[in-house]
């Protein structure tokens, strides 16, 4: 495992958004990283509604918004009890698909004060220029990146983003400056799950078995008949 690094920032909060169909151990472990790597900030959630994917690749969840938003009340309630992390249910008023930058737009006009960034995996990090307006992000927001396991590397994904938005330059410690504007991208390292969402759908008894989710999810899902779950 590597040593967390504690980073001082400009950014009041942190927009963590996905489908999370189901939320699972490893976006816990996002969370708790980037909770550790920005003591003061305060990060939300926001479940897509419709959510809208890379290169106009959209995704069409398998359980409802309100399914979705209440397996993540569920999957992350310590956190949120802890006060530094809520659930935010935005996207559901948002005009679809929903998109980050008009998503980011949104959280901004609520308040103006708050100086936002995004939170990200590595799956993301490399369709990154994919996303709309992605130029517009990187000009705009500071962005947080964690690896997860089964996907490209750092220095793979490096010179795809510099070959699509321009300059990344690194500031040492894991930042980098890119953008027009001196935004950062942030990428932090440590404990790693191969929970993914995907699998977990496929077989909620596998999750289970893997620590993946919360057993109030799981009992959610089951109650629910998620999934192809039965009430057995």
């Amino acid at each position: 495992m590597t040593l967390s690094l504690v980073f001082k920032t400009k950014m009041t909060h942190i927009f963590f958004g996905g489908t999370f169909d189901p939320p699972h151990e490893g976006h816990r472990l996002l969370l708790n990283q980037c909770l550790a790597a920005f003591p003061s900030v305060k990060l939300v959630i926001v479940p897509a509604a419709k959510p809208a994917g890379a290169f106009g690749q959209h995704k069409e969840p398998q359980a409802t918004f309100e399914q979705r938003f209440e397996m993540c009340r569920l999957q992350f309630a310590d956190l949120i009890a802890k006060g530094r992390v809520i659930v935010s249910a935005l996207e559901q008023t948002l005009e679809a698909p929903n998109y980050t930058w008009r998503t980011l737009e949104a959280l901004k006009a609520s308040d103006p004060d708050s100086v936002w960034g995004i939170l990200l995996g590595f799956d993301q990090l490399q369709n990154f220029a994919g996303w709309q307006k992605a130029e517009e992000l990187v000009d705009n927001y500071d962005v947080v990146a964690i690896e997860r396991p089964g996907f490209e590397t750092l220095s793979a994904i490096l010179p795809k983003l510099r070959g699509s938005l321009g300059t990344v330059e690194s500031l040492g410690s894991n930042v980098y400056r890119w953008g027009t504007r001196d935004k950062r991208l942030y990428v932090l390292t440590g404990e790693l799950s191969d929970a993914a969402s995907r699998v977990a759908r496929e077989s909620i008894d596998q999750a289970e078995q893997k620590a993946w989710l919360d057993k109030k999810v799981t009992d959610y899902i089951r109650q629910q008949k998620l999934y192809d779950e039965s009430e057995a």
